[in-house]
């Protein structure tokens, strides 16, 4: 219940004064509170307030808090319960249930009877005005008793269970995952890699000074194209660089992941708001972190592993908008479907999603930062909201490159819940994600478009969205070399495989 929630979390508030053992205890069971209090939600902005009420600041104090404890993997663990909330809720009506669907012992039966009622829990929930109606206190019921019968199978105890290190590391796969925590007791980073345990690389800031950070570059970020602002731009990615991206760095340079290599970033906190994958001294002679790494964004580490996991069927249909793009992409694709003027509507979208593993939206961005829920693409008959987009259920969507400004802008504030289009577009089941930062240049575009397409062909002449981060990386080396403005060239991120 909620009463359980805050003692929990007045537990480890008052056990953090006193710098008493039992504060790690209490954070896991403050999110294990936490995880039943936001067990059935819908996809409605007043569910989303108060997940973010519950959340604020639970899961970084808590991941700082296995930190200062030496439970790196515990620390890994809670981080990943506690953020993302309302995404990792609402997947939970979206769980992929073939391999429960091929279990013994009534596996099939069970999963027919799991999809139905999730789908008549999901209507009550958008359909009602109030969390406890009869009708919902009684699908609750039938919900939790089903999920139950589930976990008494071989081999599904932890059926929609929070995930252990166990699994999350998995994500580290095919390069280190780099978690960076703003907490008010300390800030930190974490590696994650796939062959040892975490490594962690303390952070010489306060959350204060991080967010201070955040703020002025976001102040900056607004003026971007109005006026000169790269002295000022550069002085902040040197800040990042300095304060913890090179650190990071080096370390990674003892563990021997060498020049060249992916990385992950999954920020937290004020952390999220800020271009990592730009940091870099900006001096003669050395090297940037986009001259050393290719960065990769990740909202968790479970998205990954779930993208990872998510081969979709072979490729039949590509959905951009662009003249450029059509001329690459016709000769490999067998079936192509393109939306413009009259036809680009908001259903038109949405129905051409149905029917297409891979898109390509270039339209205006609209980021809603006090009600992120509200953040839209802008179609010929009105917007295309988040909350349009959760609600659908596309069948194994591939990759999404977001031509659009602002694509990565989340609320104000909750930035630990994500909710912006790119992480929209991730959570509804893209593997592979490009998105902006703040306003695109539209020459600036077309031309990052170009590049980006060329390089995602595979030898085999086959569309393949695990190489996006290197064609970017590539789109982005080129815009360098003719002297594009800075913030130009960092605008674009990546985001999944």
């Amino acid at each position: 219940s909620r009463k359980d929630l805050t003692a929990a979390k007045s537990w480890a508030t008052s056990a953090e004064k006193i710098n008493h053992g039992s504060a790690l205890v209490a954070y896991q069971t403050a999110l294990e509170f936490l995880d039943q209090h936001v067990t059935l939600l819908s996809s409605s902005s007043r569910h989303f307030d108060v997940v973010s009420m519950a959340t604020a600041s639970l899961a970084v104090d808590a991941f700082s808090c296995g930190i200062r404890h030496g439970a790196l993997t515990t620390a890994v663990e809670l981080v990943e319960e506690g953020r993302a909330v309302f995404w990792t809720h609402l997947a939970r009506f979206r769980t992929t249930l073939d391999e429960l669907s091929m279990a013994r012992h009534s596996g099939a039966t069970l999963a027919e009877e799991f999809k139905q009622l999730s789908f008549q829990l999901r209507n009550a929930f958008d359909q009602s005005t109030e969390d406890q109606s009869p009708k919902i206190r009684q699908l609750t019921m039938q919900w939790d008793d089903v999920v139950s019968r589930i976990r008494m199978l071989p081999d599904f105890s932890r059926f929609l269970q929070p995930p252990l290190f166990s699994d999350l590391h998995k994500a580290a796969a095919e390069g280190p995952v780099i978690i960076v925590n703003a907490s008010q007791y300390s800030c930190d980073a974490l590696i994650v890699l796939s062959d040892q345990g975490p490594v962690h690389v303390p952070i010489d800031l306060t959350r204060t000074e991080v967010s201070e950070l955040s703020s002025e570059f976001r102040s900056l970020s607004e003026q971007f194209g109005c006026s000169d602002q790269q002295n000022k731009l550069v002085g902040i990615l040197r800040k990042l660089w300095r304060a913890f991206v090179d650190p990071v760095v080096q370390t990674l340079r003892v563990l021997n992941v060498r020049p060249g290599s992916r990385i992950w970033w999954c920020p937290t906190a004020e952390f999220t708001l800020l271009p990592l994958h730009a940091a870099g001294p900006y001096e003669r002679n050395r090297d940037n972190l986009s001259q050393i790494y290719i960065s990769s964004y990740t909202p968790t580490l479970a998205t990954l592993v779930h993208a990872r996991r998510s081969r979709g069927k072979e490729l039949r249909c590509v959905a951009p908008e662009l003249a450029a793009i059509a001329q690459r992409l016709v000769p490999i694709v067998s079936s192509f479907t393109s939306l413009r003027d009259s036809l680009a509507t908001v259903q038109g979208a949405l129905d051409a999603l149905d029917h297409n593993q891979w898109l390509h939206l270039a339209c205006h961005g609209m980021p809603n930062r006090t009600q992120p829920f509200e953040s839209s693409f802008t179609m010929r008959d009105g917007p295309l909201m988040i909350k349009d987009i959760i609600r659908s259920d596309w069948q194994n969507p591939e990759f999404a490159f977001l031509s659009a400004c602002h694509t990565t802008v989340g609320g104000k504030k909750s930035p630990d819940e994500l909710i912006h289009l790119a992480a929209a577009m991730q959570f509804s089941g893209f593997r592979s994600v490009v998105g902006s930062m703040w306003s695109v240049d539209d020459e600036v575009a077309q031309e990052v478009v170009s590049t980006f397409y060329d390089n995602l062909v595979d030898d085999s002449g086959r569309l393949d969205c695990t190489r996006a981060a290197v064609a970017l990386h590539k789109a982005v080396k080129k815009l360098r070399r003719n002297n594009v403005p800075l913030e130009q060239q960092i605008v674009f991120v990546h985001i999944g495989v």
